[in-house]
């Protein structure tokens, strides 16, 4: 209970005490709107950030599915009657190497900010490239566009599927404030993998190109 002296002290100046606790309350207030609206834009910028990142991880994704899509041609016609080439990369042995270091550092940089999916079909990508490389060991650098005719339809399909991905990014994902669950497994199920090179033109017909090399 309040003493008689403190319930006197309030009635004389409780317009003052009043006042006083309307500044006090309005001055937290003040503050703890000040400190939200402060962290929001430090949010915001941070996530700005990030989200450049991300857009530009998936934009060298689609960089490299364009540099696997352009095709040169060889001079005659296939099989089919169509016009016969080969992807640019592999014109030659060196043209290939290069492309490959390439390839790889300029997406491996940036993995870390691309989508899930995005970054299993980057896997998937090497994964294709370093078996394609495993047979291409004994073939001479001429002969890299005769085996590229071969492998051309392979090249045209990761294209694809590595352009779907990252435009997939831009479609849902990109407004998305979070980032690609790093605890998750960052490339498709062992099977998986195993199934599409399995599909891939490149072991279907893997004794063409064994014969280019005169194996």
């Amino acid at each position: 209970m309040m003493t008689s002296g403190f319930a006197q002290f309030l009635e004389q100046h409780a317009s003052a005490v009043f006042a006083l606790l309307g500044a006090l309350g309005g001055g937290f207030l003040s503050f703890g709107a000040s400190w939200f609206l402060r962290k929001r834009d430090y949010d915001l910028q941070l996530w700005g950030k990030l989200t450049e990142r991300r857009i530009r991880a998936h934009e060298k994704l689609i960089g490299v599915a364009l540099e696997i899509r352009v095709m040169v041609a060889m001079g005659g016609e296939d099989e089919k009657g169509e016009v016969l080439r080969a992807p640019n990369v592999l014109s030659s042995r060196e043209v290939f190497e290069e492309w490959f270091r390439h390839a790889i550092t300029e997406t491996s940089s940036d993995s870390t900010w691309l989508s899930l999916t995005a970054k299993r079909e980057l896997n998937y990508l090497q994964d294709y490239l370093v078996t394609l490389h495993m047979h291409l060991a004994n073939v001479p650098s001429e002969l890299y566009p005769a085996a590229g005719a071969i492998v051309k339809e392979d090249f045209i399909e990761i294209s694809s599927h590595l352009e779907q991905k990252a435009f997939s990014f831009f479609e849902s994902d990109v407004h998305r404030l979070r980032l690609a669950d790093l605890a998750r497994w960052h490339k498709y199920p062992r099977e998986e993998t195993e199934r599409r090179l399995k599909a891939t033109v490149l072991l279907r017909r893997w004794q063409d190109i064994a014969q280019l090399s005169g194996t």
